[in-house]
Protein backbone atom coordinates (compact mmCIF):
# COMPACT_ATOMS: atom_id res chain seq x y z
CA UNK A 1 0.00 0.00 0.00
CA UNK A 2 1.55 3.22 -1.17
CA UNK A 3 2.42 5.00 2.19
CA UNK A 4 3.07 9.19 2.47
CA UNK A 5 6.37 10.55 1.95
CA UNK A 6 8.07 13.93 2.94
CA UNK A 7 9.43 16.30 0.14
CA UNK A 8 10.29 19.59 -1.34
CA UNK A 9 7.26 21.02 -2.49
CA UNK A 10 7.36 24.00 -5.49
CA UNK A 11 4.01 25.47 -5.82
CA UNK A 12 3.24 27.15 -10.08
CA UNK A 13 1.10 29.83 -10.61
CA UNK A 14 -0.18 28.67 -13.66
CA UNK A 15 1.02 25.42 -15.17
CA UNK A 16 0.40 22.31 -14.83
CA UNK A 17 3.10 19.79 -15.26
CA UNK A 18 1.82 16.37 -16.67
CA UNK A 19 4.25 12.91 -15.82
CA UNK A 20 6.86 11.96 -18.68
CA UNK A 21 7.22 15.87 -19.73
CA UNK A 22 10.90 17.78 -18.83
CA UNK A 23 10.37 21.32 -18.35
CA UNK A 24 12.36 24.35 -17.80
CA UNK A 25 10.90 26.80 -14.98
CA UNK A 26 12.17 30.11 -13.66
CA UNK A 27 12.08 30.33 -9.44
CA UNK A 28 12.13 33.76 -8.39
CA UNK A 29 10.40 33.14 -4.86
CA UNK A 30 12.38 33.45 -2.02
CA UNK A 31 10.70 29.97 -0.23
CA UNK A 32 10.42 28.39 -3.41
CA UNK A 33 13.98 29.17 -4.48
CA UNK A 34 14.60 27.48 -0.62
CA UNK A 35 12.08 24.17 -1.96
CA UNK A 36 14.63 23.25 -4.70
CA UNK A 37 17.69 23.80 -3.08
CA UNK A 38 16.46 21.33 -0.42
CA UNK A 39 15.69 18.91 -3.47
CA UNK A 40 18.90 19.41 -4.80
CA UNK A 41 20.70 18.99 -1.43
CA UNK A 42 18.87 15.35 -1.27
CA UNK A 43 18.06 12.94 -3.96
CA UNK A 44 16.46 16.03 -6.05
CA UNK A 45 13.06 14.90 -5.88
CA UNK A 46 10.66 17.63 -4.78
CA UNK A 47 6.66 17.48 -5.93
CA UNK A 48 5.02 20.46 -8.42
CA UNK A 49 1.62 21.47 -7.66
CA UNK A 50 -0.22 24.01 -8.94
CA UNK A 51 -1.93 26.41 -6.00
CA UNK A 52 -5.56 28.00 -6.21
CA UNK A 53 -5.22 31.61 -5.75
CA UNK A 54 -2.88 34.11 -6.72
CA UNK A 55 -0.58 36.18 -4.37
CA UNK A 56 -0.59 32.91 -1.56
CA UNK A 57 2.68 32.50 0.57
CA UNK A 58 1.48 30.53 3.90
CA UNK A 59 0.18 27.42 2.05
CA UNK A 60 -2.25 25.14 3.56
CA UNK A 61 -3.22 21.97 1.53
CA UNK A 62 -6.69 24.00 0.73
CA UNK A 63 -4.50 26.54 -1.39
CA UNK A 64 -3.37 24.00 -3.42
CA UNK A 65 -5.02 21.20 -5.56
CA UNK A 66 -5.08 18.31 -4.39
CA UNK A 67 -3.04 16.06 -7.26
CA UNK A 68 0.45 17.10 -8.26
CA UNK A 69 3.48 15.79 -9.93
CA UNK A 70 6.67 14.31 -8.65
CA UNK A 71 9.69 15.42 -10.66
CA UNK A 72 13.18 15.17 -10.22
CA UNK A 73 15.46 18.28 -10.88
CA UNK A 74 18.15 17.42 -13.70
CA UNK A 75 19.62 20.83 -13.93
CA UNK A 76 19.96 23.91 -11.77
CA UNK A 77 21.42 27.37 -12.70
CA UNK A 78 21.70 30.37 -10.44
CA UNK A 79 21.23 33.02 -12.77
CA UNK A 80 22.43 36.99 -11.51
CA UNK A 81 19.25 38.50 -9.76
CA UNK A 82 18.82 35.34 -7.44
CA UNK A 83 16.41 33.94 -9.82
CA UNK A 84 16.83 29.64 -10.20
CA UNK A 85 16.38 28.31 -13.92
CA UNK A 86 16.12 24.67 -13.38
CA UNK A 87 14.98 21.96 -15.88
CA UNK A 88 12.52 18.76 -13.71
CA UNK A 89 12.06 15.93 -15.20
CA UNK A 90 8.18 14.45 -13.96
CA UNK A 91 7.16 11.30 -13.63
CA UNK A 92 4.12 10.65 -11.44
CA UNK A 93 1.30 11.84 -10.02
CA UNK A 94 1.38 12.03 -6.15
CA UNK A 95 -1.85 13.11 -3.98
CA UNK A 96 -1.05 15.94 -1.38
CA UNK A 97 -1.72 15.08 2.14
CA UNK A 98 -0.58 17.84 4.17
CA UNK A 99 1.80 20.97 3.80
CA UNK A 100 4.15 22.41 6.41
CA UNK A 101 7.00 25.15 6.31
CA UNK A 102 9.88 24.99 8.07
CA UNK A 103 12.40 27.40 5.91
CA UNK A 104 10.63 26.17 2.58
CA UNK A 105 7.95 24.84 1.49
CA UNK A 106 7.31 20.81 1.90
CA UNK A 107 4.23 18.37 1.32
CA UNK A 108 3.47 14.59 2.57
CA UNK A 109 2.49 12.80 -0.28
CA UNK A 110 1.57 9.93 -2.10
CA UNK A 111 2.10 8.41 -5.53
CA UNK A 112 -0.91 7.58 -7.41
CA UNK A 113 -1.77 4.24 -8.92
CA UNK A 114 -1.87 4.37 -12.68
CA UNK A 115 -4.73 2.11 -13.76
CA UNK A 116 -3.38 0.25 -17.15
CA UNK A 117 -5.99 0.43 -20.38
CA UNK A 118 -5.62 -1.97 -22.88
CA UNK A 119 -3.35 -1.31 -25.68
CA UNK A 120 -6.04 -2.93 -27.69
CA UNK A 121 -9.06 -1.69 -26.36
CA UNK A 122 -7.78 2.01 -26.74
CA UNK A 123 -6.63 1.84 -30.32
CA UNK A 124 -9.91 3.47 -31.80
CA UNK A 125 -9.46 6.68 -29.14
CA UNK A 126 -5.72 7.16 -29.84
CA UNK A 127 -5.78 7.08 -33.13
CA UNK A 128 -8.72 9.57 -33.48
CA UNK A 129 -6.83 12.06 -30.88
CA UNK A 130 -3.91 12.01 -33.30
CA UNK A 131 -6.40 12.65 -35.95
CA UNK A 132 -7.93 15.66 -34.00
CA UNK A 133 -4.55 17.12 -33.83
CA UNK A 134 -2.15 16.12 -36.79
CA UNK A 135 -1.89 18.79 -38.94
CA UNK A 136 -0.85 20.80 -35.81
CA UNK A 137 2.00 19.03 -34.87
CA UNK A 138 5.28 18.21 -37.39
CA UNK A 139 5.29 14.11 -39.06
CA UNK A 140 8.70 13.55 -36.48
CA UNK A 141 6.20 14.41 -33.06
CA UNK A 142 3.43 12.26 -34.79
CA UNK A 143 5.20 9.71 -35.40
CA UNK A 144 6.62 9.64 -31.82
CA UNK A 145 3.26 9.12 -30.69
CA UNK A 146 1.82 6.65 -32.93
CA UNK A 147 4.87 4.50 -30.88
CA UNK A 148 2.71 4.97 -27.28
CA UNK A 149 0.42 2.48 -27.07
CA UNK A 150 -1.35 3.30 -23.84
CA UNK A 151 -4.06 6.02 -23.80
CA UNK A 152 -3.30 7.84 -20.31
CA UNK A 153 0.47 8.11 -21.21
CA UNK A 154 0.04 9.31 -25.01
CA UNK A 155 -2.11 12.34 -23.60
CA UNK A 156 0.38 13.08 -21.05
CA UNK A 157 3.38 13.19 -23.67
CA UNK A 158 0.88 14.97 -26.16
CA UNK A 159 0.09 17.98 -23.29
CA UNK A 160 3.60 20.11 -24.00
CA UNK A 161 3.55 19.49 -27.35
CA UNK A 162 0.10 21.52 -27.35
CA UNK A 163 1.64 24.79 -26.25
CA UNK A 164 4.73 24.57 -29.16
CA UNK A 165 3.51 27.90 -31.62
CA UNK A 166 2.28 25.49 -34.07
CA UNK A 167 -0.36 23.90 -32.30
CA UNK A 168 -1.21 27.17 -30.04
CA UNK A 169 -4.65 27.07 -31.93
CA UNK A 170 -6.02 24.14 -30.82
CA UNK A 171 -3.96 24.31 -26.79
CA UNK A 172 -6.91 23.95 -24.21
CA UNK A 173 -6.22 26.75 -21.82
CA UNK A 174 -4.34 25.84 -18.97
CA UNK A 175 -6.85 26.75 -16.81
CA UNK A 176 -8.15 22.94 -17.89
CA UNK A 177 -4.87 21.22 -17.87
CA UNK A 178 -5.87 20.18 -13.73
CA UNK A 179 -8.86 18.12 -14.57
CA UNK A 180 -6.59 16.53 -17.10
CA UNK A 181 -3.98 15.58 -14.30
CA UNK A 182 -6.76 14.58 -11.79
CA UNK A 183 -8.19 11.77 -14.46
CA UNK A 184 -6.12 8.69 -13.28
CA UNK A 185 -7.88 6.21 -15.63
CA UNK A 186 -5.96 6.57 -19.37
CA UNK A 187 -9.08 6.28 -21.26
CA UNK A 188 -10.70 8.62 -19.37
CA UNK A 189 -8.31 10.78 -19.29
CA UNK A 190 -7.99 10.98 -23.46
CA UNK A 191 -11.82 11.12 -23.74
CA UNK A 192 -11.86 14.55 -21.45
CA UNK A 193 -8.90 16.03 -23.88
CA UNK A 194 -11.32 15.19 -27.10
CA UNK A 195 -13.73 17.12 -26.09
CA UNK A 196 -11.57 19.82 -24.83
CA UNK A 197 -9.93 20.39 -28.13
CA UNK A 198 -12.02 22.29 -30.76
CA UNK A 199 -15.19 20.81 -32.45
CA UNK A 200 -14.07 22.37 -36.15
CA UNK A 201 -11.13 21.53 -36.26
CA UNK A 202 -10.26 18.26 -38.83
CA UNK A 203 -7.19 16.34 -40.14
CA UNK A 204 -6.46 13.67 -42.13
CA UNK A 205 -10.29 12.98 -43.79
CA UNK A 206 -10.34 9.68 -45.44
CA UNK A 207 -10.19 9.14 -48.69
CA UNK A 208 -13.10 6.68 -50.25
CA UNK A 209 -11.24 3.87 -50.41
CA UNK A 210 -10.31 4.12 -46.70
CA UNK A 211 -13.92 3.42 -45.63
CA UNK A 212 -14.83 -0.11 -45.12
CA UNK A 213 -18.44 0.18 -45.07
CA UNK A 214 -21.16 2.86 -46.13
CA UNK A 215 -24.54 2.27 -45.19
CA UNK A 216 -27.70 4.73 -47.11
CA UNK A 217 -29.66 6.90 -44.11
CA UNK A 218 -33.04 6.78 -45.76
CA UNK A 219 -35.63 8.98 -45.10
CA UNK A 220 -33.74 12.68 -44.82
CA UNK A 221 -33.10 13.68 -48.22
CA UNK A 222 -34.49 12.35 -51.37
CA UNK A 223 -32.54 13.80 -53.79
CA UNK A 224 -29.24 12.08 -51.98
CA UNK A 225 -29.73 10.05 -48.73
CA UNK A 226 -26.85 10.48 -46.56
CA UNK A 227 -24.43 7.93 -45.87
CA UNK A 228 -22.73 6.25 -42.59
CA UNK A 229 -19.16 5.30 -43.53
CA UNK A 230 -16.66 2.83 -40.90
CA UNK A 231 -13.15 3.56 -41.14
CA UNK A 232 -11.40 0.31 -39.56
CA UNK A 233 -10.72 1.86 -36.80
CA UNK A 234 -14.17 1.63 -35.49
CA UNK A 235 -14.70 5.45 -36.35
CA UNK A 236 -18.28 6.42 -37.43
CA UNK A 237 -18.26 9.22 -40.35
CA UNK A 238 -21.80 10.89 -41.85
CA UNK A 239 -21.56 11.79 -45.46
CA UNK A 240 -23.92 14.62 -46.71
CA UNK A 241 -24.86 14.84 -50.18
CA UNK A 242 -25.82 18.16 -49.56
CA UNK A 243 -26.34 20.52 -46.66
CA UNK A 244 -28.78 21.93 -46.51
CA UNK A 245 -31.43 19.21 -47.75
CA UNK A 246 -33.22 19.40 -50.81
CA UNK A 247 -37.09 19.44 -49.19
CA UNK A 248 -35.88 22.90 -47.15
CA UNK A 249 -36.57 26.06 -48.34
CA UNK A 250 -34.67 29.08 -46.08
CA UNK A 251 -36.33 32.09 -45.63
CA UNK A 252 -35.18 35.14 -43.32
CA UNK A 253 -37.42 33.87 -40.51
CA UNK A 254 -35.66 30.09 -40.72
CA UNK A 255 -32.20 31.33 -41.80
CA UNK A 256 -29.85 29.61 -44.35
CA UNK A 257 -29.98 25.97 -42.31
CA UNK A 258 -33.76 25.83 -40.55
CA UNK A 259 -33.79 22.69 -38.57
CA UNK A 260 -30.31 21.98 -39.27
CA UNK A 261 -28.75 24.39 -37.73
CA UNK A 262 -26.13 23.19 -35.07
CA UNK A 263 -26.39 19.40 -36.39
CA UNK A 264 -23.77 18.49 -34.20
CA UNK A 265 -24.93 19.49 -30.98
CA UNK A 266 -28.36 18.09 -31.74
CA UNK A 267 -26.52 14.56 -32.62
CA UNK A 268 -25.29 14.62 -29.99
CA UNK A 269 -27.72 14.91 -28.01
CA UNK A 270 -29.60 12.10 -30.31
CA UNK A 271 -26.67 9.52 -29.96
CA UNK A 272 -24.94 10.10 -26.49
CA UNK A 273 -21.63 10.35 -28.53
CA UNK A 274 -19.22 13.15 -29.15
CA UNK A 275 -19.90 14.33 -32.87
CA UNK A 276 -17.16 16.41 -34.57
CA UNK A 277 -18.00 18.57 -38.00
CA UNK A 278 -15.04 18.95 -40.33
CA UNK A 279 -17.88 20.54 -42.87
CA UNK A 280 -21.26 20.91 -43.11
CA UNK A 281 -21.29 17.94 -45.23
CA UNK A 282 -19.24 15.44 -43.24
CA UNK A 283 -19.58 15.05 -39.54
CA UNK A 284 -17.60 12.55 -37.19
CA UNK A 285 -18.44 9.81 -34.28
CA UNK A 286 -15.21 8.76 -33.08
CA UNK A 287 -16.36 6.06 -30.76
CA UNK A 288 -19.56 4.86 -32.03
CA UNK A 289 -22.20 2.52 -29.70
CA UNK A 290 -23.73 -0.45 -30.92
CA UNK A 291 -26.95 1.54 -31.50
CA UNK A 292 -25.36 4.82 -33.28
CA UNK A 293 -26.44 4.38 -36.62
CA UNK A 294 -29.86 3.27 -35.93
CA UNK A 295 -30.24 6.57 -33.42
CA UNK A 296 -28.72 8.80 -36.41
CA UNK A 297 -31.52 7.50 -38.89
CA UNK A 298 -33.93 7.75 -36.45
CA UNK A 299 -33.13 11.59 -35.76
CA UNK A 300 -32.50 12.64 -39.28
CA UNK A 301 -35.78 10.94 -40.52
CA UNK A 302 -37.27 13.14 -37.41
CA UNK A 303 -35.67 15.98 -38.48
CA UNK A 304 -37.82 15.81 -42.12
CA UNK A 305 -40.91 14.69 -40.56
CA UNK A 306 -41.14 17.18 -38.37
CA UNK A 307 -40.25 19.99 -41.01
CA UNK A 308 -43.10 19.03 -42.97
CA UNK A 309 -45.52 18.77 -40.42
CA UNK A 310 -44.49 22.67 -39.44
CA UNK A 311 -44.79 23.62 -42.84
CA UNK A 312 -48.03 22.32 -44.28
Amino acid sequence: MPVAVDYPMLPLLDMTLFPGSETSLFVGRALSRASVEAAVAGNGQLVVVRQREFGTLEFTATDLHTVGTLATVTSLTRLPDGTLKITVSAHDRVSIDSVRRPDHFRVFATTLPAPPCPPARSARLRAALLRRVGTALTPEQLGTLRDIREAGRLVDTLMPLLATPSARSIHPHHSLHQGLLEKLDGEQRLLKLMKMLPHNRRAEVPGNGDFTQALALPGFDPAGEPQARTTADGSLWLVFSAMPPSWFQPTEATGPLGPCTDLDRLLERATGCPVFWDSMKLLLIDNPKPDTVARIERFLRGVRQGWQTATQ
